[in-house]
């Protein structure tokens, strides 16, 4: 039971924090007690069975261990009943039918805020490492941000991630003057191949004249994010604040930071861009048929060398 216990914590911890982005702390805390449970009932039935096995008819404990087993099962109990809360909290928030209701989103039109739950605000709480160990790795060059207002805000490292074993993503993060949290995010998505399609209907926003998209989402008072998004040649952008945005000078500060960013530098500056992307009867869009890989495309994929520019 312990082996198992321990082999599903270390892939779960692994998920959280490397496809859902979830700091290692809060992970490995949620993780350690989740696991408690199953470790202890596994210690103690083999405690118990070798005991048995070897024909103690009865087990005698002292008073210091029995005060110690009662405390180990009412903590125990009390993650126990914690966990099945949260999780009770997040089901009932997640299958509430009033989310998805006209009224609900003509009132999300009206507050310029979405009503999210808690669990899903989880993506925006990312884990930073030093850039010395993060920098190294990208096969994109990184915005300067050196003559921005990016500069005089505090450091909080940065985090690298893979498309297709290509480190051609980055964010960093940032501690504002004011004491809130930023969050920017790059995708050289020429490093790739990779595309992308954003309906006009949803940028009703302006960078730098060029389509954009802020959604703000509301958990509960004073968990909030506010995500503003677009797209630059060939990079995508994304800044994220850890607050409610919809009104006052949030939002304009916002849309200031991102105007600050100057033109990127694309990692395959002469690529042959992707087909333009056009749309079906359905409203979905049609996808052309993919080329054929080269012979570099699958060298750099199975070396996890950069994708040579096309």
């Amino acid at each position: 039971m312990q082996i198992l216990t321990l082999t599903a914590a270390v892939v779960f911890g692994f998920g959280l924090v490397l496809w859902a982005h979830a700091p290692a702390s809060d992970a490995i805390k949620m993780i350690a007690l989740a696991a408690c449970a199953p470790l202890a009932a596994g210690w103690l039935m083999r405690a118990w069975g070798g005991r048995l096995r070897n024909n103690v008819t009865a087990i005698q404990l002292s008073p210091a261990k029995q005060w110690l087993l009662a405390g180990v099962a009412i903590v125990i109990a009390g993650a126990g009943i914690m966990l099945v809360e949260k999780a009770y909290t997040g089901y009932q928030c997640a299958a509430d039918p009033s989310r998805f209701t006209p009224a609900t989103e003509a009132q999300a039109r009206k507050n310029g805020f979405r009503a999210v739950c808690t669990f899903e605000l989880a993506r925006y709480d990312m884990s930073f490492s030093s850039h010395a160990t993060v920098l190294g790795k990208l096969a994109l060059t990184p915005v300067d941000l050196s003559r921005t207002p990016f500069s005089r805000m505090a450091s909080l490292g940065g985090k690298v991630e893979t498309i297709s074993d290509i480190p051609s993503r980055l964010y960093r993060g940032f501690q504002m003057p004011d004491g809130h949290r930023l969050t920017l995010f790059e995708d050289d998505m020429s490093a790739t191949g990779a595309m992308m399609y954003r309906r006009p209907a949803d940028e009703p926003d302006r960078v730098n004249g060029l389509p954009a998209r802020l959604d703000v989402m509301q958990a509960e008072p004073g968990r909030a994010v506010s995500a503003l998004s677009w797209v630059e040649g060939r990079r995508s952008y994304q800044l994220w604040l850890d607050a409610n945005s919809a009104s006052g000078p949030l939002r304009a500060q916002l849309f200031a930071l991102a105007a600050s960013l100057p033109a990127s530098v694309p990692a395959c500056p002469n690529e042959k861009l992707p087909a333009p992307i056009h749309m079906g009867t359905n409203g979905w869009p049609i996808l052309a048929a993919p080329e054929a890989m080269t012979q570099a495309d699958m060298n750099a994929l199975i070396e996890k060398r950069p994708r040579p520019c096309q």
